[in-house]
């Protein structure tokens, strides 16, 4: 290897243009005692070019050029040198790149960006960030430049066309521990004169099979199951189809039979992402508890999916890049269908406030309230939310230490939690997910009507003692009032229904405790939660 020598390696594909770079590269400074080999190579993949060129030339420096590239400053050379020589596991310098990959794969057209470059006929300045030292370490650069110091093979195996062969270079050169940077320019060192660039979703795709887990975050998928594998198994095929991959899915089963487990085994054998336990001896409530409990230290991300449910294929494209875009946000939910049993969209969604009539962001405090306002959860159930573990208390879907055990409302309860963290993004423009609605769901069953709403009556009182979203005497007046209302609703469908079970009973007794409330100053004293077999067991399926 020739440490005083640079090799400029061109993909040629039209001589005119290729000759015109190639002439303009006569009026480069070359750095003092360096030689200077110039390198068009042909051929229909790109990256093939790419490695024969490497291969041929015994020069430590090489820089990658695309033939629509024109440099602007003669001492480029020198500048590299001076940055590859600052650091010794810098392997590639680029001009422009990514902090950070967006989810859909492409450097050029990701959000957090730095560098510059002039582009297009008319010279366009493309300034993404000023960079405050020698150099900015990035996930990637983009192909129109790309400056090395060391020889690591070409994936021309995965990739032939641009643009995603040179990511894939870049995170090659990361995977051996090498740093790959942006340089830091007065003034753009190239001009491309077509910034133009051709999307080959096949490409795309390879590269979101093969790196991945390299340039993005890891996302945990928990889908606590119970008696019913045909709506499983097409929710777990909703998690494993996601266009987002770097994910895990953990199944936690308390089936009473072998009908799930036996269904698995051909995922387990096919699918390293999958985590599955059965225990068959587990209520829903241990099974819950047991779910709640695990935690990935690896992973960034939550998402809890219900077993009848389904995840969309790009749920988690689309959060996970609004998570990483926006560090305000502390809770991203969408619209959702709603399914029967036969995967049927039904013509109405499920309701939102009126306010949320586009897609928007809205402080964790109004999102909070809206959803006080009104006592409903247009927020979504566990499978609409992707949640970012940081926001947690003590990694579990809770708000308070006061809600061990059966707690029906847990992601009302969760998404409070999420509030009081930061910000929300409403998505209005696409469901991400379905709610399905069938006869064996254990919300069908009377006495859970109930369990509601002994559940929001401890919401309301945790936010008001928290002084969360509910601002004053007559703000919580009116919630209170507002789910007076419809406990009573739920006592008049239990008289309807003829049950009369202990949690009407608590029912009845919380409801005393919220009209004394709205004439003792507020002071809300709550019955002891009171449960019969039923929902104590959870064999509701």
């Amino acid at each position: 290897m020739n440490n005083k020598k640079f090799a400029i390696i061109i993909h040629k594909t039209d001589e005119k243009v290729c000759n015109k770079l190639v002439k303009s590269l006569d009026e480069l400074v070359k750095p003092k005692k360096f030689s200077v080999e110039i390198l068009p190579v042909e051929g229909d993949n790109k990256y093939s070019a790419y490695q024969k060129a490497m291969e041929k030339s015994d020069a430590r420096y090489k820089l990658y050029l695309d033939e629509k590239v024109l440099l602007q400053d003669k001492n480029v050379l020198n500048k590299l040198l001076e940055i590859f020589q600052s650091d010794e596991k810098i392997g590639v310098i680029g001009v422009c790149g990514a902090i950070e990959i967006s989810t859909h794969g492409i450097c050029f057209s990701s959000v957090k960006r730095c560098g510059k470059i002039l582009v297009d006929k008319n010279k366009k300045l493309l300034d993404w960030r000023n960079i405050s030292w020698l150099f900015q370490e990035v996930k990637a650069v983009d192909g129109w430049f790309m400056a090395t110091q060391y020889d690591i093979t070409w994936r021309d195996d995965l990739f032939s066309k641009e643009p995603f062969g040179d990511t894939a270079q870049c995170v090659e050169f990361q995977r051996k521990g090498y740093k790959v940077v942006v340089a830091n320019q007065k003034d753009a060192w190239a001009w491309c004169q077509s910034s133009q660039l051709q999307i080959d979703n096949a490409s795309r795709q390879a590269l979101l099979d093969e790196y991945s887990k390299d340039i993005f975050p890891l996302v945990t998928v928990i889908i606590p199951t119970f008696n019913r594998p045909q709506f499983f198994k097409l929710a777990l095929e909703s998690a494993l189809n996601q266009t987002y991959q770097n994910i895990e899915v953990v199944v936690s089963d308390n089936s009473t039979n072998d009908e799930t487990e036996q269904l698995m085994q051909a995922y387990l054998t096919k699918d390293s992402r999958i985590k599955y336990f059965h225990h068959k001896d587990f209520t829903a409530n241990d099974n819950w508890n047991f779910a709640r409990q695990y935690d990935n230290p690896n992973a960034e991300y939550v998402n809890w999916l219900m077993d009848d449910d389904l995840f969309y294929p790009r749920k988690f494209e689309v959060m996970v890049e609004i998570y990483r875009n926006n560090p305000d946000v502390s809770l991203v939910t969408s619209i959702r269908d709603v399914i029967d049993e036969n995967g049927n969209v039904f013509p109405q969604r499920m309701p939102k406030p009126e306010a949320l009539n586009k897609t928007m962001k809205v402080t964790g405090d109004e999102a909070g309230r809206m959803m006080f306002y009104t006592g409903k959860n247009y927020i979504g159930e566990p499978t609409t939310v992707l949640i970012r573990k940081k926001f947690l208390r003590d990694n579990d879907l809770c708000w308070t230490d006061k809600e061990e055990g059966f707690y029906s409302l847990i992601d009302i309860s969760t998404w409070c939690q999420l509030l009081t963290q930061g910000n929300m993004i409403w998505l209005n423009d696409m469901p991400l997910s379905a709610f399905r609605r069938h006869m064996k769901q254990a919300t069908n069953w009377v006495g859970n009507g109930a369990v509601f709403e002994i559940s929001w009556a401890r919401i309301f009182k945790i936010a008001w003692e928290k002084k969360a979203f509910i601002h004053n005497e007559r703000e919580l007046r009116y919630s209170l009032i507002n789910w007076l209302y419809s406990a009573s609703l739920r006592l008049v469908n239990a008289f309807k229904e003829n049950y009369d079970g202990v949690e009407i009973v608590t029912l009845e007794m919380t409801m005393e405790a919220v009209a004394r409330a709205l004439r003792n100053g507020f002071k809300i004293e709550l019955p002891p939660r009171y449960y019969g077999d039923k929902t104590q067991t959870g064999r509701i399926s």
